[in-house]
């Protein structure tokens, strides 16, 4: 467990995505969930004996996405999402094997019979939370899926940015909408965050010129996808570009194939999505 500021936490050694914590004067917050529920009882307590035994705690799932929300339930509290997060949520089909190809947990097949997560708390554009002087704000931010959130502490200048930028291998593409994506991008980069930490949901703390080299790939991406639906590609065409894109994400050699799938998968099911939405032909 690392700490930004004091009181502010991020955690990057559970198996899933970089999660965070931020204890307040009158509560705790949860950022997304650890994915095995033993992990989160783990980091359940540890956060505790930090901040004494606080009675109010909530977790806010910055989207929608299997990795994040599966073990929610574990931390045994009331959860938020935004409302097209939690639409997605209440949809059980998309926690089915192949719908998130080589996601994290796809690795824990125990997993896929815990219960449900549905949201508690839903909000449409923003919401405060109150319990401390100066509010915690959780906005909604799409692009990566349509539910996405960002988590923002004005007051220490820190953002939790869920997967709006990937720091290890490339990102999901199934559920996005790229141009979207690039516009929050745009966000992330305007001068009212500069001072800002921010701290990806896959990857702890990252730099702005991340952000920049992200946004200059996905513009790439676009436009060869755009250009091959311009000459009504096959969804095989699409996918076969991942392996040219792949030298523009960082991962470990091991892992190549792992990530070239998911790739390969987030290509396919972003193209039938966007371009072929009446199609039903497969990837």
């Amino acid at each position: 467990m690392q700490e930004i500021k004091p009181g502010i936490f991020y955690e990057d050694s559970y198996p899933g995505p970089t999660i965070g914590a931020v204890l307040l004067p009158r509560g705790m917050i949860f950022i997304d969930a650890p994915l095995r529920p033993e992990d989160g009882h783990r980091w359940k307590t540890t956060l505790l004996n930090r901040s004494q035994g606080t009675i109010h705690k909530i977790v806010v799932c910055l989207d929608d996405h299997p990795d994040r929300t599966i073990g929610a339930r574990s931390l045994d509290c009331p959860i938020v999402s935004h409302k097209d997060a939690a639409r997605a949520l209440k949809d059980p089909s998309g926690m089915y094997r192949g719908q998130e190809s080589s996601a994290h947990w796809e690795r824990y097949p125990d997993n896929t019979g815990l219960q449900w997560m549905v949201p508690d708390i839903t909000f449409s554009n923003k919401i405060e939370f109150h319990w401390s002087d100066e509010p915690v704000l959780m906005e909604h931010h799409p692009g990566p899926r349509q539910g996405s959130s960002w988590l923002i502490l004005p007051e220490q200048k820190v953002l939790f940015i869920g997967d709006a930028v990937v720091v290890k291998g490339p990102p999901f593409l199934d559920n996005a909408h790229l141009p979207t994506w690039i516009d929050t991008l745009d966000e992330l980069l305007k001068a009212k965050y500069k001072d800002y930490a921010l701290i990806s949901g896959r990857g702890g703390p990252i730099e702005i010129d991340q952000v920049k080299e992200l946004k200059k790939t996905f513009r790439k991406i676009h436009r060869r996808v755009d250009k091959l639906a311009s000459r009504k590609a096959a969804v095989a065409d699409v996918a076969e570009l991942a392996d040219k894109y792949m030298d523009e994400f960082s991962f470990e050699k091991r892992d190549r194939d792992f990530f070239l799938q998911r790739l390969q998968q987030g290509l396919s099911q972003y193209y039938q999505k966007n371009y072929l939405p009446n199609s039903d032909e497969s990837p």
